[in-house]
């Protein structure tokens, strides 16, 4: 594969059904808000449309790395696979944002008993700009700490993925309980904006440590140290 055309395709082919099948999901839960706001009460809040994405797109590099192997057998470069991926992904993470929005608009027009809640409400009252950037900062998150996770796991395989969540666990645990979190906690939802754009950085600098994890990856999961090289 001298060209990203072919790579393009696979990871496409991957992906592509996982999407559209949450598409459906989203549309039918959206459909089921519907209903329900015609017999709740004013104000009611009757759940999330964003639910089935948030969580597709943290699994999605679990899902696109089936594509790696294929790649690498036709020809294809690790560079190829990473740059593929992550284009797809945003493509579709464009998508899916607003498809999002477009049924949370159409939602605010037709809902009159209930309203569905979106993670812009916590802003307080944000413009229409600011519901679709924060659904986009929200999937661009939760897909970087995806990537990072699958890139560790590729690498070190499932016994020291384990251990290492394990000691991560161990030390949120501590940290929770022997640490006054209030601060913290305080920060997040008086500046959530600032906390989401810092969280999103914090994504891209482990989207980019994926990358460098990657491009000199095994083919076979499990197989080296995270950072050496060939």
């Amino acid at each position: 594969m001298n060209t990203l055309k072919g790579p393009f395709n696979v990871v496409n082919k991957e992906m592509s059904l996982t999407f559209t099948i949450n598409a459906f999901l989203t549309i039918a839960l959206f459909a089921l808000y519907i209903f329900l706001g015609t017999r709740a009460d004013s104000d009611t809040m009757l759940g999330v449309i964003f639910g089935p994405y948030y969580v597709v797109f943290a699994a999605y590099p679990f899902v696109f790395f089936k594509a790696y192997k294929y790649i690498l057998a036709l020809g294809g470069t690790r560079k190829q696979f990473m740059i593929s991926a992550v284009t797809i992904s945003l493509i579709y993470l464009i998508a899916a944002t607003i498809l999002l929005n477009l049924l949370h608009l159409i939602g605010s027009k037709v809902l009159h008993n209930g309203y569905s809640f979106h993670m812009a409400n916590i802003l307080g009252d944000p413009g229409t700009a600011m519901y679709f950037w924060v659904d986009f900062l929200w999937l661009f998150i939760l897909f970087g700490l995806g990537m990072f996770a699958q890139a560790i796991y590729f690498n070190l395989g499932a016994i020291r993925t384990l251990i290492l969540g394990g000691i991560l666990i161990l030390a949120g645990v501590t940290i929770y309980f022997f640490t006054d979190l209030t601060p913290l906690f305080e920060f997040i939802v008086r500046e959530h904006l600032m906390f989401l754009h810092l969280f999103a950085l914090l994504s891209l600098i482990l989207i980019g440590l994926s990358y460098f994890m990657m491009r000199n990856a095994p083919i076979e999961q499990g197989d080296r140290k995270i950072f050496r090289s060939y």
